[in-house]
């Protein structure tokens, strides 16, 4: 027996039973829950535009305040960097000059008593020594430490003379 609220009295047409009719049946029930959920879709992509949205306007934002403060450094950076050229220029002056210190304390400690440096010069790759000495010998001596030791490629003798007043003088070049 059938329940007393669930009776049906109709007869079933041919068009319930046609694959219109089911498709119809079938639209109207679980179909409608397909739109459901598609709206539900649409709605959250729409909503979702609006965070996307202000997400790339602060995004905008942010980029333009970093350009603005890039822009402010650009004359700082551009000093700095001036700065540190120059540094390192001087740092390459000041290392020149601490070799040619070197330089020049090692040849006056080989100076021997009785000779004078009146002159004495670095460059590059040579050191110019002139002075004068009382006596030969004393010259000789001065050649001999210089030859010995200091790590020179070369001594060699660019003039000498003799002079009866000032005594000998005498000029060496020594190549580094």
């Amino acid at each position: 027996m059938t329940a007393p609220g669930n009776i049906n009295l109709l007869p079933k047409s041919g068009f319930e039973a046609s694959f219109w009719g089911k498709f119809l049946k079938w639209g109207l029930s679980t179909g409608r829950y397909l739109v459901i959920l598609t709206e539900l879709v649409v709605i959250a992509a729409f909503l979702s535009r609006f965070k996307l949205d202000q997400d790339y306007a602060d995004l905008g934002d942010k980029i333009n305040g970093k350009k603005a403060v890039l822009t402010a450094m650009a004359e700082t950076e551009k000093r700095f960097r001036l700065a540190q050229e120059r540094l390192e220029a001087a740092g390459k002056i000041i290392g020149g000059q601490l070799e040619a210190a070197n330089e020049i304390e090692e040849v006056t400690a080989k100076v021997p008593v009785g000779v004078v440096l009146t002159d004495l010069a670095v460059s590059n790759k040579v050191i110019s020594v002139t002075g004068s000495a009382d006596k030969t010998d004393e010259i000789g001596v001065f050649l001999s430490r210089l030859a010995g030791g200091g790590g020179w490629k070369s001594v060699r003798v660019t003039s000498l003379s003799a002079d009866g007043q000032t005594g000998i003088k005498y000029s060496i070049n020594i190549s580094l």
